[in-house]
């Protein structure tokens, strides 16, 4: 039998939607939007990772998962860094952005056309992503992250 890596940390998925434990309607966040995060990466010595595309919580999961399991294989990430193997057809950036008070890395997914959030012609869903954690809730009114 193969040595399996056991996921060992926490997928927490904030987004608009119902809850199904507890019944909480949670409608605040912008379109396309969500705060879906990891806890336990520290135990790696290595930030937890963000995700803030609204896709559906399996993809979010299975992306999320992948950085983690890469980080528990031994590889190590910084802001800036452009990472292969999330996706076949683009790379995705890993942005420093603060969550909740701590420093995360935020999985920055470019658009269909491999453009990213700050260029020019970027599909206007994909933008969000450069919003701070707090300004992806309607009202919030916080800029980018530049």
């Amino acid at each position: 039998m193969k040595n399996q890596k056991k996921i060992d940390w926490v997928v927490h998925l904030v987004a608009n939607g119902i809850c199904g434990d507890c019944g909480h309607e949670e409608r605040s966040f912008l379109p396309y939007a969500c705060n879906a995060h990891t806890h336990g990466m520290e135990k790696y010595g290595h930030p937890d990772f963000q995700l803030v595309l609204a896709y559906l919580p399996e993809e979010i999961c299975r992306v999320l998962n992948t950085m983690g399991l890469r980080v528990q294989a031994g590889e190590r990430f910084q802001a800036g860094d452009m990472v292969r193997g999330i996706y076949e057809d683009c790379d995705v950036r890993l942005d420093e952005a603060r969550e909740d008070g701590r420093s995360v890395l935020r999985i920055v997914v470019p658009d269909k056309y491999n453009r990213f959030p700050e260029e020019e012609g970027c599909m206007d869903g994909y933008r969000i992503q450069l919003l701070e954690t707090d300004a992806l809730r309607h009202g919030a009114g916080k800029r980018a992250m530049s």
